[in-house]
């Protein structure tokens, strides 16, 4: 049909990491209205927020923010839904900081009454473990991306900061050491 609308994304397995070159075409087959066409592009945004549902949930997204040393984004909402501003936020900062989103639910309102905060609120947790909370007067793209930017890694990181155990470590320090001998 004319106009034809059609939306490139990147695909989720890249053949090189780190690039964005692959793409996945997605046809645009609703009206053309901009409430619907608007839902389209937000139900297409790629999400990379860690949802907080059980407390599992939260021991699992604090071992994966030790694991790789980044610092998380904590957002106590009002909305059950991730919205797009998080689901844009969990892109430009994918692997340089977590983006989190604890829901209103019942399940979760000892992490509210823990990091004491009201809905809405930020809370940003360092990888030394401070917590940081947002001051600012209103949750605009512009003010979170400037907030963010401070606790977020300037490198995107991909590998682990921490060798899982002891043994694994010596077995790469005897790798090392015979890679070395053969070289010699």
């Amino acid at each position: 049909g004319t106009p034809t609308l059609r939306l490139f994304k990147p695909k989720k397995k890249q053949s090189k990491k780190g690039s964005h070159a692959d793409k996945t075409v997605v046809d645009y087959r609703q009206e053309r209205k901009v409430k619907d066409m608007q839902q389209f592009v937000e139900e297409q945004m790629p999400n990379h927020v860690e949802r907080i549902v059980f407390e599992d949930d939260f021991r699992k997204m604090q071992a994966k923010a030790s694991k790789y040393g980044l610092a998380q984004a904590i957002f106590f909402t009002s909305k059950a839904q991730t919205t797009a501003l998080l689901k844009y936020l969990s892109t430009e900062f994918r692997r340089r900081l977590l983006v989190v989103h604890i829901p209103p639910t019942t399940k979760n309102q000892q992490w509210i009454e823990e990091f004491g905060v009201t809905v809405p609120s930020l809370v940003v947790v360092t990888s030394t473990g401070e917590k940081i909370t947002y001051t600012g007067d209103d949750f605009t793209r512009r003010k979170l991306e400037r907030f963010l930017k401070e606790y977020a890694t300037v490198e995107p990181v991909y590998h682990p900061v921490q060798v899982e155990s002891s043994e694994q470590e010596s077995e790469e320090a005897v790798k090392d050491r015979e890679k070395i001998h053969v070289e010699l």
